[in-house]
C-alpha cells in the first residue's frame, strides 16, 4: 500500500479525505492540522503523496509548509483549498511536483489526482 500524510485543520475534510483514500488504498500515515506538525511527520515517516491545504492552523501555510518540506524530499503534494485566487494557485503552483484542486472535491478529483501525481510522479 502506498502511504499519505493528510495536512487539513478541518476534521470533517480529513475524515472525508480519509474515505476517498481508504478506497484507493492508500495508508494514512499522519492526519495534522498544520504546517509544522506535516515538517516533523516527515522527518521521520517516508510517504508516497501528501495532501495539502493552504489555510492551516499554525504560524505557516501549507504553502511555506512544503517549501520547508521540499528542501528534504520531493513527494508529490496536492494542494486542496478554497482559495483559489491567482495569487495562493501561483504560489503553490511555484512548488515542484504539485497540482493544485479547488474545494469542494470529489472522490472522482482525488481519485484522478492521485492516479496522476503518482504514476506520472507529477507535474511541474
Amino acid at each position: 500500500m502506498e502511504k499519505v500524510i493528510v495536512v487539513e485543520d478541518n476534521l470533517l475534510i480529513t475524515a472525508i479525505y480519509r474515505h476517498y483514500l481508504t478506497a484507493l488504498n492508500y495508508t494514512i500515515v499522519a492526519e495534522v492540522t498544520t504546517g509544522e506538525e506535516a515538517i516533523e511527520v516527515l522527518k521521520d515517516n517516508e510517504v508516497d503523496l501528501i495532501i495539502m491545504d493552504i489555510m492551516l492552523e499554525g504560524e505557516i501555510n501549507g504553502i511555506e509548509a512544503m517549501k520547508e518540506i521540499r528542501k528534504k524530499v520531493d513527494v508529490p503534494v496536492i494542494f486542496v483549498s478554497a482559495n483559489s485566487d491567482d495569487t495562493h494557485f501561483n504560489n503553490a503552483m511555484d512548488i515542484p511536483n504539485s497540482m493544485f484542486l479547488v474545494k469542494p472535491i470529489t472522490e472522482p478529483d482525488l481519485s484522478n489526482a492521485v492516479q496522476m501525481m503518482t504514476s506520472n510522479k507529477g507535474v511541474a
